[in-house]
């Protein structure tokens, strides 16, 4: 298991609830997901690279033989994982 540090911050209401709309929006309402979303934000803004997000989706492209032509990335991805089911 990752060590982890617990961080106790204060923020506006106003804020702190378009910032859980805008996870559930992009993490989904799983558990952890605002945990997920405040570390790589953190991660972003003090220029860790390749710390989940999107560098991790962009690295499952690089690392395959897909070629991309412009379509919306995650339904390539999300009908390439579905065919290589079948």
């Amino acid at each position: 298991m990752d060590d982890k540090e617990v961080l106790k911050i204060e923020i506006s209401k106003p804020i702190a609830e378009k910032f859980r709309r805008w996870v559930a929006e992009r993490y989904g309402m799983r558990r952890g997901a605002l945990s997920r979303a405040v570390e790589d934000l953190i991660a972003k803004a003090v220029g860790e690279s390749g710390v989940g997000g999107v560098e991790a989706i962009v690295g499952i492209g690089l690392l395959s033989d897909y070629s991309w032509q412009g379509e919306d990335l995650c339904e390539a991805l999300r009908a390439r994982h579905v065919s290589d089911r079948r």
